[in-house]
Formats: C-alpha cells, structure tokens, sequence
C-alpha cells in the first residue's frame, strides 16, 4: 500500500499528478476516501497519514506512478 503524510504543501502537487494519469486514484485515511483529482477532498484529509489506491491493474502504470509521487514522500507499506 502506498502511503503519504499528507500536509498542505503536498495538496496542489498530488492532485495534479492524479490528474494526469489515466486511471482513477483513491485518498483514504481511515473511513474516508476522496478522489485523488479533488483539491477540496484531498486538503480534508490534511495532516494524516493517507493511503494511495491507483485503480488499475496495469503494475507498470502504478510503479511509474509511485515515481512520480515519490518525491512527495510516498512509501510502500505492507
């Protein structure tokens, strides 16, 4: 699972890269989820430690997103 501390710095910089791939990205913390491409949902979630759910199954997609978050300070976590 892909995991990110979220804080406010970090909000703009997800959602567009959300915004840019072709499949739809969940933010959960906890019982909430809000789409990855919602500035709005996703600042809600500020100051937590989000999950990260790419909806795809296409593994090569997901580890090129990883990348791309990455420098966020995105980790795995099992």
């Amino acid at each position: 699972m892909i995991k990110l501390d979220l804080d406010l710095e970090q909000v703009n910089d997800l959602c567009s890269i959300c915004d840019t791939v072709p499949f739809d990205v969940n933010v959960t913390a906890g019982r909430l989820m809000v789409d990855g491409r919602s500035v709005m949902g996703v600042m809600g979630l500020c100051g937590r430690v989000v999950d990260i759910i790419p909806i795809t199954s296409d593994q090569s997609a997901v580890a090129d997103f990883f990348s791309r978050i990455q420098p966020l300070g995105a980790y795995y976590e099992d």
